[in-house]
Formats: structure tokens, C-alpha cells, sequence
């Protein structure tokens, strides 16, 4: 359920283009409802107790009330503590929502992403473009498989898992749906950061890094060649349908684009 929830507020973000407004944008809403679900329910049990009182206890009941309406301090007691309230369930539902996106982000393997960013990634330190792309992936699930074979967390291909196997020395029963494919899979990644040695902004090399993981190192050079060479993921991205077809570069462009906003929401701590 907070996973379709979750969705909707991605595709709002994608709308506003920016997640910190999206954090605001769910936290303000999480007061909202919490405010109006007191004051109905407030109201309801005063209707609901104002008649039954009424029926048991004429005079105490109707005396309680004529005291709220007549007496200012009496009148500042009872709607003080009700504003008390409304905070207070206001509080607990504003802070929510990091605690359900520990739900939909689970940290189960945010130590051993870490670890992976450490040892294969030294200049680019950033544990939450990994963890996006793992979402991305699988949705940090190890038991994933995709339609076309594609395996575990990192959704590593069964002949470049044997590759990435033998480079790393595992044991022969290493599988993709282990934790270890974390650190293959980071590994992989940095691989296809070599592979784009030019100078440019470390966050540009990352997108053409990602891009390469997801539709083929080859083929994204191929894309380069036909754009005239040029040297980042927006000016290379035209030219991916004539090498991979229509369907699978729109797949490309969503990937980046939605590791990017899965980072963003990590980093707001959503």
C-alpha cells in the first residue's frame, strides 16, 4: 500500500522536479489529515456525548457546556487541551515519513553499500547513488529476477555474473541473489566509470555509467559516435534509439532518470 503511495509521490516529483519540495509536499500533508481526522473526530464525540449526556445527566452535561460558552478560562482549558492534542498527532504523523520510508527503502544493506562505495568507487563517496540504483533495480529485493534473466539485487546478467565471478575470485556457489552481488555489482559499475576517462563532472560520468549498465557500454559509445561525440548522458541520450530501438532507450533514459530521483529522495530523507 505505501509502495503505490510512495510511486504517487514520485510521479508528483517528477512534475514539480524538485524532492525537497516533494518532502515538504508529504510531510504538509501528513499534518493536514491528521489535523482535519482530530477535528472530525472531535466534533463527532462531542455530538455523540452531548446527546447521551444530555439523556443520563440533563443538568450536569448542559451545565459543563453553558460554563465552556460563558467562562473564558473554562472555554481556554478545553479548547487548550484539544489544541494540545491536535499537536501531538500532528508531531507523530509529521515524522512519518522517514519512518515509513525505512519501510519502502529498507537499510537492511545500506552497511554492505557502503562497504562496495568505499572500496570501488574512492572518487565518487557517495553510498546513495549505489543504493538508488539498487532500487532501481530490484527494489532492494535479492530474490528478483527479471524477464530477461537478469538476477538479484543488482539484476546482474548470468554471463556477466560468471565474468564478474572469476574477476573477483568467489566460490563457485557465489550466487547474484546473495548480498556479495552488492559488491560485484558496484564493482561492474565502476568498470563502466573507467570506460569514461575523459574529464568530465563526476555526476556526468555517473550517468553515463548507469547508462552503460543498463543498456550496454557499446551501445552508449555507439549513441556517443552518432551524436557527434558528445560528452554527457543529455547530449548522447538523442541518439540511443538508433542503436537500441525506441523501447529500450526510453527504458535507458527512465533508469537514469529515476536513479536520480530515488537519490534525491534518499538524500531528504524520505
Amino acid at each position: 500500500m505505501f509502495d503505490r503511495f510512495l510511486s504517487a509521490f514520485a510521479g508528483v516529483a517528477a512534475w514539480l522536479g524538485d524532492f525537497t519540495i516533494l518532502a515538504a509536499t508529504l510531510k504538509i500533508t501528513y499534518a493536514t489529515v491528521g489535523i482535519l481526522l482530530v477535528v472530525y473526530v472531535s466534533r463527532w464525540l462531542d455530538a455523540r456525548a452531548s446527546k447521551a449526556l444530555a439523556r443520563d445527566d440533563p443538568k450536569g452535561f448542559g451545565a459543563a457546556l453553558k460554563l465552556i460558552r460563558e467562562n473564558a478560562q473554562a472555554a481556554a482549558i478545553y479548547y487548550g487541551s484539544r489544541f494540545v492534542g491536535v499537536a501531538l498527532v500532528v508531531a507523530a504523523l509529521m515524522g512519518c515519513s522517514r519512518a515509513d520510508a525505512a519501510v519502502a527503502f529498507s537499510s537492511r544493506y545500506d552497511r554492505a553499500i557502503a562497504s562496495a562505495v568505499e572500496t570501488y568507487w574512492p572518487d565518487y563517496p557517495f553510498p546513495a547513488s549505489w543504493k538508488a540504483q539498487l532500487i532501481q533495480e530490484s527494489g532492494l529485493k535479492a530474490e528478483a529476477v527479471s524477464p530477461v534473466g537478469a538476477r538479484g539485487l543488482a539484476q546482474i546478467m548470468p554471463g556477466t555474473w560468471e565474468d564478474l565471478r572469476r574477476q573477483l575470485r568467489l566460490g563457485p556457489t557465489a550466487s547474484p541473489h546473495d548480498d556479495i552481488a552488492i559488491q560485484a555489482g558496484a564493482y561492474y559499475m565502476a568498470q563502466q566509470r573507467r570506460a569514461w576517462s575523459s574529464p568530465r563532472p563526476p555526476d556526468r560520468r555517473q550517468e553515463l555509467a548507469q547508462a552503460s549498465y543498463n543498456a550496454g557500454l557499446g551501445n552508449v559509445l555507439a549513441a556517443q559516435r552518432e551524436c557527434g561525440g558528445a560528452r554527457d548522458w543529455a547530449g548522447i541520450s538523442p541518439c540511443l534509439p538508433g542503436v537500441t530501438g525506441e523501447r529500450n532507450a526510453r527504458e535507458t533514459e527512465g533508469y537514469v532518470r529515476n536513479i536520480a530521483k530515488w537519490r534525491q529522495m534518499l538524500e531528504a530523507g524520505l
